[in-house]
């Protein structure tokens, strides 16, 4: 009796566990999603920054540049992993020709707005948002395991 007993309480325990595990693995997923959401919010808002700025400017709003789009989101990602800035070598290591190219790269602890303002603050990555040449641009964003969220902007024409 005392060895039947102890067979259905291992069995109940096994039960139990194997009843948590898709739990688990549940609450996971939904994490992973949760930030892959996140993430493609903060470009999309980058992307509508950006080209809120230029009609602000009178220029035409830069289409996406969906086929860059993969290799911005993982400069981005390699960024966050670093935790440091620095830029990619250019559109032919994507295997992407451009006639003009320009890359702008940032992180935020604050808004994606707060990030844009300082693209446009700043000479350089201003005059890559502005820049009348342009006419598609990739966005991708990363979050390290710090909070900060790493945005890259590929600009082609």
């Amino acid at each position: 009796m005392a060895f039947a007993f102890r067979r259905l309480t291992v069995l109940v325990a096994v039960g139990v566990c194997l009843a948590l595990v898709p739990a688990a693995s549940r609450a996971a997923t939904l994490e992973r999603t949760s930030k892959t959401q996140e993430r493609a919010t903060a470009a999309r808002k980058m992307y509508e920054n950006t080209n809120a700025a230029r009609v602000m400017h009178h220029m035409r709003r830069l289409s996406r540049a969906h086929g860059l789009t993969d290799e911005a989101t993982a400069h981005a990602r390699a960024m966050a992993r670093r935790g440091d800035l620095f830029h990619s070598s250019g559109p032919k290591r994507y295997g992407v020709r451009c006639w003009t190219w320009g890359e702008n790269v940032g992180f935020t602890s604050g808004s994606i707005f707060e990030l844009h303002r300082a693209f446009m603050k700043s000479v350089s990555h201003r005059r890559n948002v502005l820049n009348r040449a342009f006419e598609r641009v990739a966005v991708g964003a990363a979050t390290d395991s710090r909070g900060r969220l790493f945005v890259t902007l590929f600009f082609c024409s």
